[in-house]
């Protein structure tokens, strides 16, 4: 069953992620679905967010880089790189081409994604695009 799961989590950055293709995801996660990170998402915002996110980084590219599975968890780390080429978080495009990487743990039930734990350094980032931290610039 690890490997059908793994498979499922692989299609949401190959079909959803990579090509803003976001109606897959009504294939791929639960009715109920919740991601927790910087507050939880639904599966509707998590909609606006890739393709928000597709918007700003109309080339945006993410690429596993390791997978666990374990019943009906899967671990993925992943990057993703992109250029600054819309609007995001009202600033100004830049052109800068930015590299994030990050860990998503996926909870499975019944074929689909149900719950997702997401990590990664909004600061690296925001970085990336020139945007000063404020308690690093003293």
């Amino acid at each position: 069953m690890t490997a059908d799961h793994t498979a499922i989590v692989v299609r949401v950055i190959a079909d959803v992620w990579n090509t803003g293709e976001v109606s897959v995801l009504d294939d791929l996660l639960a009715a109920d679905y919740v991601r927790h990170g910087r507050g939880d998402t639904t599966k509707e915002e998590l909609k606006s967010t890739i393709l928000a996110s597709r918007n700003a980084f109309p080339d945006l590219r993410t690429e596993i880089r390791h997978v666990v599975a374990d019943r009906d968890l899967v671990a993925t780390h992943w990057q993703s790189t992109g250029t600054h080429r819309g609007v995001f978080h009202d600033l100004p495009v830049t052109g800068r081409r930015v590299t994030i990487t990050g860990l998503t743990l996926s909870r499975l039930v019944d074929g689909r994604i149900a719950e997702e734990w997401e990590s990664w350094d909004a600061a690296d980032l925001f970085a990336s695009l020139g945007v000063v931290n404020l308690w690093e610039a003293r």
